[in-house]
C-alpha cells in the first residue's frame, strides 16, 4: 500500500505531537500520531486504497480521499471497525443536500452525527447516560475525527474560512451521539426515514451549538406534548422553518407507547400544534427579521408594537400560515426540508428532554447507510 501524505521522522510520542502542533493539524488538544501501521489498518477496514475518494466538496474546491480520512480518524484516537462509520458521515456532509459552505457561518454550524442501528451495539456506542458527553470512545473519537478531518481537508478552522462567532464545544467531543437500538415499542429514527430496521444509518444534521433541555414532569404524554411543542418554538432555534431533533430518554418513549402514540402520531402532533403567537414572536425581534422585501416589516416592528389580537393570534412553525410566513422566514427556511426527528436515547430519566436546532439557513439533513 503506497501511501501519499508527506512523513516525517521524529523520535518519541511527544516530538510527534510538537511536530503536530507545529503544523497546525490539530485543534487544540492532543491527538494520536497517524503512524504508517495505524493508517493502513484504517483503510484495510473498508477494503480501498489510499486514493479513493470518499467525498468530493465543490464549493471547497476539495476532495477527501481515504488516506486523509485514516489520518484524522487515527489522530482522533478511533479504531480502525469505525472507519465504515466515518465513510458514511463524510459522504453525508458532501451531499449537495447538506450545502457544506454554510459551515462557514457566522453562527459556527458543525455536522452533528446521529447513529442509528445494530452497529451501535456492535462498536460499543454509548445511547444511555452521558450521551451527549463525554461518553464512549466510539461517540467522543468518531465525532472528533469528523472534526479534525474538515480542519484538515476543507480548512474549516477559524484562521482560514471559518467564521463563527463564538465557535462550536460540539467540535470537541460530543458531535456525535446514537439512538437506543433496544426494542422500545417505537419506530426507528432510521425507519422513520425509509431504511429498513436491520440498516445501520449515520444522520448528519448542521447544529450551531444550540439546544434547550427542558421539564418533562406530567406523566401525561399530552403534557409531555406540549412541553416538547413549547420547547420547540421558544427555544434556540429562533423559530426557523427546518428540521428539529428531540431526544427522549427511554421512560419518556414508554410513555408515549402506553399511551397509544407512536412515533408517527407524536410528529403529526407537533408538526400542527408548534407555534407561538404574534406577541411573543414580536417581544422575541423575529417579526419581520428575515422580510427585507416586505416594506414595513424591514426590521422596524418592535415590541412595543404589540397590538390588540396579537398575544392570541397563533403563527404555527410547520405548517403553513398565509400571508405571514413571508414575514418571518427567509427563502431558503421557506424552501428547505422541514421535520421533527425523535430519537430514542439518554439514561432513565423520566423529567428531561433536549431538543435540537438545526442550523436557521441554507442545509438539510443527510443520511447514509453505513455499508460493510
Amino acid at each position: 500500500m503506497e501511501l501519499q501524505s508527506q512523513r516525517f521522522e521524529v523520535d518519541d510520542y511527544w516530538q510527534a505531537l510538537e511536530t503536530i502542533y507545529e503544523k497546525g493539524w490539530t485543534d487544540g488538544l492532543p491527538v494520536v500520531p497517524p503512524t504508517r501501521s495505524r493508517v493502513e489498518a484504517c483503510l484495510d477496514a473498508i477494503g480501498v486504497g489510499p486514493d479513493q475518494i470518499v467525498g468530493e466538496i465543490p464549493e471547497r474546491n476539495r476532495v477527501v480521499r481515504a488516506e486523509k480520512l485514516a489520518i484524522n480518524a487515527v489522530m482522533a484516537g478511533c479504531r480502525p471497525e469505525y472507519m465504515p462509520v466515518l465513510v458514511a458521515a463524510v459522504e453525508a456532509i458532501c451531499d449537495p443536500r447538506f450545502k457544506f459552505n454554510h459551515l462557514a457561518s457566522l453562527g459556527s454550524p458543525t455536522p452533528m452525527l446521529i447513529v442509528s442501528g445494530p452497529i451501535v451495539r456492535e462498536l460499543g456506542f454509548n445511547w444511555d447516560r452521558g450521551v451527549m458527553g463525554p461518553s464512549s470512545r466510539a461517540n467522543a473519537t468518531i465525532g472528533r475525527a469528523i472534526s479534525l478531518l474538515l480542519w484538515n481537508v476543507a480548512e474549516l478552522r477559524p484562521d482560514a474560512i471559518q467564521r463563527g462567532t463564538y465557535g462550536n464545544p460540539l467540535r470537541w467531543t460530543s458531535g456525535c451521539i446514537s439512538e437506543n437500538p433496544n426494542d422500545l415499542g417505537w419506530q426507528s429514527l432510521r425507519e422513520h426515514l425509509g431504511f429498513d430496521a436491520a440498516d445501520s444509518t449515520v444522520t448528519v444534521i448542521s447544529n450551531w451549538g444550540a439546544y434547550t433541555q427542558t421539564w418533562a414532569m406530567k406523566p401525561d404524554a399530552m403534557d409531555t406534548l406540549n412541553t416538547i411543542a413549547d420547547a420547540t418554538a421558544c427555544g434556540s432555534g429562533n423559530f426557523c422553518r427546518g428540521v428539529y431533533t428531540v431526544l427522549l430518554a427511554p421512560p419518556i418513549i414508554e410513555r408515549f407507547v402506553s399511551q397509544g402514540w407512536s412515533r408517527q402520531k407524536v410528529r403529526d402532533w407537533l408538526f400542527e400544534n408548534t407555534g407561538r403567537t404574534i406577541a411573543e414572536l414580536k417581544r422575541r425581534g423575529r417579526w419581520g427579521y428575515s422580510s427585507t422585501n416586505v416594506g414595513e416589516y424591514a426590521g422596524n416592528i418592535h415590541a412595543s408594537d404589540i397590538e390588540p389580537g396579537d398575544t392570541e393570534k397563533f403563527v404555527y412553525l410547520f405548517r403553513q400560515n398565509p400571508g405571514l410566513d413571508e414575514i418571518l422566514q427567509n427563502e431558503s427556511q421557506l424552501t428547505r426540508e422541514n421535520d421533527i426527528y425523535l430519537v430514542a436515547t439518554g439514561g432513565d430519566v423520566i423529567s428531561q428532554l433536549i431538543v435540537i436546532a438545526e442550523y436557521g439557513v441554507s442545509t438539510n439533513p443527510v443520511t447514509k447507510r453505513i455499508r460493510r
